[in-house]
């Protein structure tokens, strides 16, 4: 009997031990499968790196914006005249062929080409004499030269010198006495902005017309008799202007002995 208890004492203790050799396995257990796992120590791949300047924000477009572009003036094709013509080289070489063809129109009376000659907003200015009066002479347009030409109507052109009578003449006599008198055209003398003929009557043309914006070309005859000794000597100037791209006649003045 007392064997039998012992036998059960004994397998009480065996099962007590084995009961708490299980709690420890399992709490064991337990802990290890509670514990962090282990963490792969790879680093991270690095980002590219971003630029740290600053991105400009768009510009504003304004609408409608027009750009300045310079505008580029023209280089005028004509060349730039001397600022005078006192040096009669430089008058001539501007007037010379003009000059020819004025001389030749009024040779033969071509009033047509006369007329393309003449300045186109002024007209020619006629005078019978050294001095001009630039509030009386008479001033045609050379659209109206073949009018005053068929005109039988005398024009008053002036006043004689000495007498001081009235130069009342139609276009065609005035013409015979004051413009063409003489073939200027086979002229013996020609100057350009020089005055050749000098008689007692104040010459003003040069007030008027400017050797710094205007030619006077001289047709002069020294004399026609030499009886008279130079005392019949007689010209005809002819006075241009610049217009635009040509000169043009201005005056036509008549000069000769004066009293």
């Amino acid at each position: 009997m007392r064997r039998m208890v012992e036998m059960v004492l004994v397998a009480a203790i065996i099962s007590v031990m084995t009961g708490c050799v299980g709690e420890q396995t399992k709490s064991s257990t337990s802990k290890s499968s509670n514990s962090p796992q282990p963490t792969s120590m790879v680093p991270p791949t690095a980002s590219p790196s971003t630029p740290s300047t600053p991105i400009s924000p768009t510009p504003k477009v304004t609408p409608n914006s027009t750009a300045q572009v310079p505008i580029t003036t023209p280089t005028p094709s004509v060349k730039p005249s001397p600022t005078s013509y006192a040096k009669e080289a430089d008058a001539k070489k501007a007037i010379e062929s003009r000059t020819k063809e004025t001389i030749k129109a009024l040779k033969e009376k071509d009033l047509k080409k006369l007329a393309e000659l003449i300045h186109p907003k002024k007209g020619v200015q006629f005078s019978p004499y050294s001095y001009i009066h630039v509030s009386s002479d008479v001033q045609v347009l050379g659209s109206g030269l073949a009018t005053l030409w068929a005109n039988t109507s005398t024009t008053h052109w002036g006043d004689y010198d000495g007498s001081g009578d009235p130069i009342d003449l139609t276009f065609p006599n005035y013409w015979d006495k004051f413009v063409y008198n003489e073939d200027f055209a086979a002229a013996p003398q020609i100057s350009y902005n020089i005055i050749l003929g000098k008689g007692n009557m104040i010459n003003n043309v040069f007030s008027v017309y400017p050797t710094t914006s205007a030619i006077t070309v001289e047709y002069h005859y020294p004399g026609l008799d030499p009886q008279f000794q130079g005392m019949d000597w007689t010209s005809l100037r002819l006075v241009y202007e610049y217009s635009g791209s040509q000169w043009y006649l201005v005056a036509i003045v008549h000069d000769q002995h004066t009293m």
